[in-house]
């Protein structure tokens, strides 16, 4: 959590004056007792009334001042504490959008959404505690203590005894609650990914009729975390029993031990109740303390899952961001690539050319999107380089990387919104002719003329069909002008008239071109075509020459012509 700490900038003041108010307000708490014991022995003793109301006067000023240094205090911490998680959360979800693919598939997404969310809300809950309870807690318990050993030394020991006693039992509870609390955020990541999994194939699930099943496995791990928090619930109710016998056993010696020394004279009846008030007061404290160090053992394992976002590597950026005029677009060097365990691609070399069109065709998992993915940069490779534009990619920006290049994703990506915001994804200056020229080379201008700019496209492009959905992807990359275009399979949801439309359309476009598909018609046009099983190129060429030449791109061709 103090690894944290760096995202309270702007609000040091608060920070410091919200602790300082609550201070106050223990000091104006721990003079009442000793004002009450003045009126009890001089006040009430001699009948006093002017003396009784004089200083009842004091108690009721320093309860109202001590209730408006406190609700100052309580505003300054809850200020400093929602500009502490607005900059955490910020800071996290800008981290997350720069991570590496592989970094946020590897942690989930599920597991990303509860930690840019609930994760930063119990860190914030965290801070706004401890700057209202820290410096105020310890002071109220030391200055318990004092105050009873000026009013009797010997006395005193029972309070020592007490803190002691509580403080013990408050560690025995923590530590027995810390591990389940932690396995309780687990299970939540858990429960996170069983739902969102359920709303986004929720048209797969009602299909097939297996809402009973989904519906059990939520329910199942919906009991687990319930069962984990009630565990560690169970043994944390256990604190409040004890700490209650701890402190009433205290209270009964007080009063026998100071009933003893009142009847002798070595304690006044003021005095006796003074050290019962400060056993009170001790004794609330620690037990908030018990409750602080509970929130604080989840805070501590939700700070440790943030920071893990925090401190993930990045991929490397360079900082060029000039290309060079050089006739090359693009250049793979022997690359080699794995997600895990065996390369996925393997010793892939080929060159592209401005203006030139190259295809690449394969089989399901021959490693067609992963080398576009390589080229997005949204992976690096193991082995081997990559060259844009006469530059390794590496030493390029990412950013002006993929400013420079139109990217339609194999499933396409439509977000909530209208039909001219997804369009801007690509370029935010883009005109309205320009997007209806984009719909018309990706043959969906019928798109426009049904809704228009302003036209309500829902979450996930729900109100449209595959085949809309992946032609308005294919627009957006159209919406400015790229050195490289990559499509990848993005007309599989096309008629076979409109793919041949669009390949046509798109020779109209200036640019180097890789049209990825497992269709022998979307590729056959282009000026190479590679052709990839198990990740490696196993032919390259025209389409003529691989007929004669690739047996495995020959064996497409006669699938797919029904020859």
């Amino acid at each position: 959590m103090f690894r944290l700490i760096r995202f309270l900038k702007g609000h040091i003041p608060a920070t410091v004056a919200a602790p300082l108010c609550k201070l106050i307000e223990a000091i104006a708490e721990l003079a009442v007792p000793m004002i009450v014991a003045s009126v009890i022995d001089i006040g009430i003793k001699n009948g006093d009334k002017s003396y009784v109301i004089k200083y009842c006067s004091i108690i009721g000023v320093l309860a109202v001042g001590g209730f408006l240094i406190s609700i100052t205090g309580q505003f300054l911490a809850s200020k400093v504490a929602l500009g502490f998680g607005t900059r955490l959360r910020n800071a996290t979800f800008k981290k997350i959008n720069a991570l590496p693919i592989s970094t946020c598939d590897k942690l989930g997404g599920s597991s990303l959404v509860t930690r840019v969310t609930g994760d930063v809300i119990n860190c914030q809950n965290a801070l706004n505690m401890f700057l209202r309870l820290v410096l105020r807690m310890p002071f109220v318990v030391v200055g318990a203590f004092v105050m009873s050993m000026i009013i009797d030394p010997i006395l005193s020991l029972m309070f020592l005894t007490m803190t002691i006693v509580l403080s013990a039992t408050v560690a025995c509870v923590l530590r027995l609650t810390m591990p389940r609390v932690k396995k309780a955020q687990k299970n939540l990541d858990e429960l996170s990914r069983v739902a969102t999994q359920s709303l986004t194939g929720a048209r797969v699930i009602r299909a097939f009729s297996k809402q009973q099943d989904e519906k059990a496995s939520f329910t199942k791990t919906a009991e687990l975390t319930a069962n984990t928090n009630i565990s560690a619930a169970r043994i944390s109710a256990l604190l409040a029993p004890l700490t209650f016998a701890v402190v009433n056993l205290a209270i009964i010696a007080v009063l026998w031990f100071g009933g003893v020394k009142v009847n002798i004279g070595g304690l006044t009846q003021g005095e006796t109740i003074a050290l019962i008030n400060y056993l009170n007061q001790a004794f609330f404290v620690i037990v908030n303390i018990g409750n602080i160090f509970s929130v604080f053992t989840r805070c501590s394992a939700c700070a440790a899952r943030v920071n893990e976002i925090l401190d993930a590597p990045l991929p490397d950026n360079g900082d060029e961001t000039k290309l060079k005029d050089e006739n090359t677009v693009l250049r793979f060097n022997s690359v080699c690539f794995a997600y895990e365990g065996d390369y996925d691609v393997q010793d892939v070399s080929f060159t592209l050319e401005k203006n030139k069109t190259l295809g690449i065709i394969g089989g399901t998992g021959s490693g067609k999107t992963t080398l576009i993915s390589l080229i997005e940069r949204f992976y690096d490779p193991d082995v081997g380089s990559i060259e844009f534009c006469g530059r390794p990619i590496k030493e390029y920006d990412i950013a002006f990387v993929r400013k420079n290049v139109g990217y339609v994703p194999q499933r396409p990506a439509v977000l909530y919104g209208t039909l001219a915001s997804n369009l801007k994804i690509a370029d935010k200056s883009v005109t309205e002719e320009r997007m209806q020229k984009a719909l018309e080379l990706a043959q969906a201008s019928e798109l426009w003329q049904a809704l228009g700019a302003n036209g309500v496209i829902a979450e996930g492009g729900h109100n449209l069909s595959g085949g809309q959905r992946q032609r308005v992807s294919i627009a957006r990359a159209l919406c400015r002008d790229n050195l490289l275009y990559l499509f990848d399979d993005v007309t599989s949801a096309l008629d076979y008239k409109t793919e041949r439309d669009f390949i046509n359309a798109m020779n109209s476009v200036d640019g180097a071109k890789i049209f990825v598909s497992q269709r022998i018609s979307a590729v056959s046009g282009c000026d190479c075509i590679l052709v990839l099983d198990g990740g490696r190129i196993v032919g390259r060429g025209t389409h003529d020459e691989l007929l004669s030449s690739c047996s495995l791109y020959a064996e497409f061709c006669a699938s797919q012509s029904g020859d």
